[in-house]
């Protein structure tokens, strides 16, 4: 393995190494398995798969592809840059049907050539007068002045088929190769050099592969002298449209042999650099990351649930869990249980006829209870349902606001991954709650026992008269009838005494029913806070730990598509 291809970035904003791209690219890769569209994510996932192939097999050889349409002269540049005749099927047939391969430097080539499955192989033995000629150190008694490589580097030069070939098998063949080559050469001649096939099927989606890229103009010997500027230009600004903006561009005759020794001066210098196939597969990345980004934008994301968005949820949850009428019916649940401990005792035996609000509910009793997994509460209505899930749609949708479609998708598909099991969950928090059914209060006893002294005073009374007046009916003479004389007008003791026991025992009733009254509104806030407690939690469980890792997950994956990037 070359060592170009894991040596470290520079450090500050130098770029990323490559080893680390890769990573990162194949981590976002995953993460947007189920949000980008699936042909993009198999792209992403076959171009790793191609580039970790391609780094595992030789890096002394740099492979050089030469694209274009028919009649374009590929395979004799391909001649005329090697020196000898490689290409003798085109004798045979107008038109290359299989790659042919021109070898510089032997050793690792095959398996090289084995994974391009390119068959027809010409190894260069360095008796011609091309590129291995040209690719040999140069030594002369005298000092050079410019150092050369003391290895000759190994190269593979592939003449393709053509790009436009009415058999498909054939352009199969060749966009094939434009994703497994090194540096891509794409030949065209004066009568096809704005095709729009070229350009726009071929050229264009390797934008920004500058640094492995070469435009070749070949068939000069056609033009006039005057017209080879203009087309020269010509080319180079659609190349520029195409997003290359550095690629070089040449004008050859692999007729006459002009400008050959240029383009193969060139293409042995990217050789020599063992960086070709480095450089590519980091424009790769590059392009990779970039479509996975159009694709499926993991910016513009919030961080995280906000405190607002939460609250909201849980609000519109606790309405279908119906957390208020339940905190009610704790509320009177408490005054029902006080009234039968410090109403009028007269009176008590009628709260026997209704039941208690929390038992009819069958919650209220939590750890303590029977265990129930589900309350009496009735189902809810459509209404109560809609709350919920439009407030799962809700929460979903604000905390995913300003996010691309796709990852909005994925938000809401993370809320909603268990809204199904919603209903049960919270039925289940409200049955579960420890509301103190049956918790009492203090004062209970102190009044409960007032009244039953006001409830003796006043059968006290009520017996003396009973007393006398059976007497009298007996005519038997009474005891004297003790008088209270210090009131405005005389009352007999015994009618004062039922008087006292019966205003008591209403007065102390009502004076319970204040205070049980204002209690009970404790309980029902407090109940409230446990119960909405509950829901939060569920909330969280269900709806936003799911939203908050999505979330996190598109913020992990924004830095690794912008590390992929470079």
């Amino acid at each position: 393995m070359s060592p170009l291809l894991t040596r470290p970035g520079r450090s500050g904003t130098g770029p990323a190494p490559l080893v680390e791209r890769l990573d990162a690219l194949d981590r976002a890769t995953d993460a947007l398995d189920g949000i980008a569209p699936g042909s993009e994510v198999e792209a992403a996932r076959e171009l790793l798969s191609r580039i970790d192939r391609r780094r595992a097999l030789s890096a002394e050889h740099t492979v050089i592809g030469l694209f274009g349409a028919t009649g374009s002269g590929k395979s004799s540049l391909v001649n005329a840059l090697v020196g000898t005749d490689i290409s003798r099927a085109a004798v045979r047939r107008p038109t290359t049907s299989a790659p042919v391969a021109a070898v510089l430097g032997a050793a690792g080539s095959d398996a090289l050539l084995d994974w391009l499955e390119v068959e027809d192989r010409h190894h260069l033995d360095g008796t011609g007068v091309g590129l291995e000629t040209a690719a040999a150190p140069q030594r002369s008694g005298r000092r050079a002045k410019r150092k050369e490589p003391a290895t000759t580097p190994g190269i593979v030069l592939l003449d393709l088929p053509d790009l436009d070939s009415v058999e498909a098998g054939n352009r199969a063949i060749a966009e094939r190769m434009t994703g497994m080559v090194d540096v891509l050469v794409w030949v065209t001649d004066p009568q096809k050099y704005a095709d729009a096939v070229l350009h726009q099927d071929f050229v264009r989606p390797f934008a920004g592969h500058d640094a492995v890229t070469v435009l070749v103009l070949n068939q000069l010997d056609r033009l006039r002298a005057a017209e080879r500027d203009g087309v020269l230009d010509s080319l180079a600004g659609i190349a520029r449209a195409d997003g290359l903006d550095q690629a070089p561009v040449f004008a050859t005759s692999a007729a006459s042999g002009e400008g050959v020794d240029e383009l193969r001066e060139h293409l042995i210098s990217l050789a020599h650099t063992r960086e070709a196939a480095a450089s590519r597969q980091r424009a790769d990345v590059r392009s990779g990351a970039e479509r996975l980004r159009e694709a499926a934008d993991p910016t513009g994301l919030p961080a995280g649930t906000s405190a607002a968005e939460v609250d909201t949820l849980i609000e519109d949850l606790a309405t279908a869990a119906r957390v208020e009428p339940v905190a009610q019916a704790v509320g009177a649940s408490y005054r029902y249980r006080a009234a039968g401990r410090v109403g009028w005792p007269p009176l008590r035996w009628l709260r026997r006829a209704r039941p208690d609000p929390l038992g009819r509910l069958g919650i209220g009793r939590g750890r303590d209870g029977d265990g129930l997994e589900r309350t009496s509460l009735p189902e809810p209505d459509a209404p109560t349902r809609a709350r919920a899930s439009g407030g799962v749609r809700r929460f979903a949708d604000a905390a995913s606001e300003g996010g691309s479609d796709p990852w909005r998708a994925a938000v809401r598909g993370a809320a909603q991954s268990r809204e199904e099991e919603l209903p049960d969950a919270l039925d289940q928090a409200v049955a579960g709650a420890d509301l103190r059914a049956g918790s009492t209060s203090w004062w209970w006893p102190v009044l409960d026992v007032l009244q039953w002294l006001a409830m003796l005073t006043w059968v006290v009374g009520l017996g003396w008269l009973v007393l006398n007046a059976a007497l009298a009916f007996l005519q038997i003479p009474p005891p004297p009838m003790p008088m209270l004389e210090e009131l405005w007008i005389p009352i007999p003791l015994p009618t004062a005494l039922m008087v006292l026991g019966i205003a008591a025992g209403i007065l102390i009733g009502l004076a319970g029913g204040v205070i049980a009254a204002l209690t009970a509104s404790w309980h029902r806030r407090r109940a409230q806070r446990i119960l909405r407690t509950r829901v939060a939690d569920v909330a969280h469980n269900h709806v936003i730990t799911d939203v908050d890792a999505q979330l996190a997950l598109a913020e992990e994956t924004a830095r690794d598509l912008a590390l992929a990037q470079g």
